[in-house]
């Protein structure tokens, strides 16, 4: 199908690896990503609010005011699967035939969204049974998302804007990162059940 772009739209991009591959084999292949998003987002002049990367999958979530997802998505891709072949001598598809992306609307919904993108690192299987302040400590301390930043843990990255995100917490502006930290964390030990329905659905 063909994809529904416009000026302004906010999608939700997962990507992931060609028969379930890993697309991250080490830290090294993350910078690239890095390198590469650095890069694309601002020669499209795309708007990055966050983005987690997982072994096998990522997530981004970005708003087009050129209405050019398609054009930002092949190269930024492009240009990273290059580079990881290169660094890995092999040849090849990497991701997963086309990736995806869902056109978000709503605040509620973007905001219980960015918790859902943040919280991927301790939602795997291998964390499941482990104690809840492990977990936490695991999420806090997990360095290839967006979330270290958000909170304050970590320094800002250029190419991520943090301040439309943020600016969804009532309160003082001083208060913000403070409450999306707990408004995040306080997801870790529960399922937003309500929310995955309406993911699966849109």
């Amino acid at each position: 199908p063909l994809r529904i772009e416009y000026a302004g739209a906010i999608y939700h991009v997962t990507v992931r690896g060609n028969a379930q591959q890993d697309i991250f084999r080490d830290d090294g292949d993350r910078r690239l990503l890095y390198a590469r998003l650095e890069e694309c987002v601002p020669r499209y002049g795309v708007r990055l609010f966050l983005f987690c990367l997982m072994r096998n999958h990522l997530h981004l979530l970005v708003e087009t005011p050129r209405g050019n997802l398609g054009r930002f998505m092949q190269s930024l891709l492009t240009a990273y699967t290059v580079c990881y072949n290169l660094r890995h001598r092999c040849h090849g598809h990497l991701t997963q035939g086309r990736y995806g992306a869902r056109l978000v609307a709503g605040n509620p919904y973007l905001f219980k969204l960015s918790r859902y993108v943040h919280l991927n690192p301790v939602k795997m299987k291998t964390m499941a049974s482990k104690p809840l302040p492990e977990r936490i400590a695991y999420l806090r301390e997990y360095e290839w998302s967006s979330y270290r930043s958000y909170v304050g843990l970590a320094g800002r990255l250029g190419w991520v804007e943090y301040e439309p995100m943020l600016r969804l917490m009532d309160g003082r502006q001083k208060d913000r990162q403070s409450q999306y930290q707990a408004f995040v964390e306080s997801g870790v030990a529960v399922v937003d059940d309500e929310f995955l329905d309406a993911l699966r659905l849109s």
